[in-house]
């Protein structure tokens, strides 16, 4: 009766001892995963940070190019006017030009065929004071084409940037006119107008032609 006692007593003992093991197991084995995913939320945030910080440093960076670009611009614009100021040729036709060029820096070639063609129409009409159809335009463009730049920079300087660049592409299409208009009176007067060369040359040719009677 005795051993039988024992024996109840040990086994209750033992399994006791076998349940505290599993919960100590078991308790460990709940603690690990609740580290990684503590870990994983650590790290989710800070990547999170990380990217806030790089989203902000990119829009810092971005609206400081656009303000220093803006800023430049300005510059630019300013410096550009004040040499034109400084250099302003004493002839009102003259300083047209180069203020349309100035403000229209992107029609500068445009600006500089139509300034080239006006200024051989105003040559021919220097040089041949009978030349009525030349004189006339070359009087035209003496006078009209300083006006018609001043026009445009007055209407310009109120206007929002949209509107200035319409004024002054329409600018330089009215300038472009004028300057076509020179090249067709310019081809006009050379078609009727007997030249020296032209003289020079028919003089050698009748000098050389062959004697018929030999």
């Amino acid at each position: 009766m005795v051993v039988n006692r024992t024996k109840r007593r040990i086994v209750p003992a033992a399994v006791r001892w076998r349940r505290d093991r599993a919960g100590e197991t078991g308790g460990a084995s709940h603690i690990v995963p609740a580290m990684l995913r503590f870990l994983l939320v650590i790290a989710a945030l800070a990547a999170l940070a990380f990217i806030a910080v790089t989203l902000f440093a990119v829009a810092a960076a971005g609206f400081a190019l656009f303000f220093g670009a803006r800023k430049l611009r300005q510059r630019l614009a300013g410096a550009k006017l004040k040499r034109m100021k400084q250099a302003r040729p004493a002839d009102p036709l003259e300083a047209a030009w180069a203020a349309a060029a100035g403000e229209a820096d992107w029609a500068v070639s445009r600006i500089a065929a139509a300034r080239t063609s006006c200024a051989r129409l105003i040559a021919i009409a220097d040089a041949e004071p009978l030349a009525a159809d030349a004189v006339d335009w070359a009087n035209v463009v003496r006078r009209r084409v300083p006006d018609l730049v001043a026009a445009c920079l007055e209407e310009c300087r109120d206007a929002t940037a949209s509107e200035r660049r319409r004024n002054l592409d329409d600018l330089v299409e009215s300038l472009e006119r004028i300057g076509a208009e020179a090249d067709r009176r310019r081809d006009r007067f050379r078609e009727v107008r007997v030249s020296a060369f032209t003289v020079q040359r028919t003089y050698v040719e009748q000098r050389t032609r062959p004697d018929p009677l030999g």
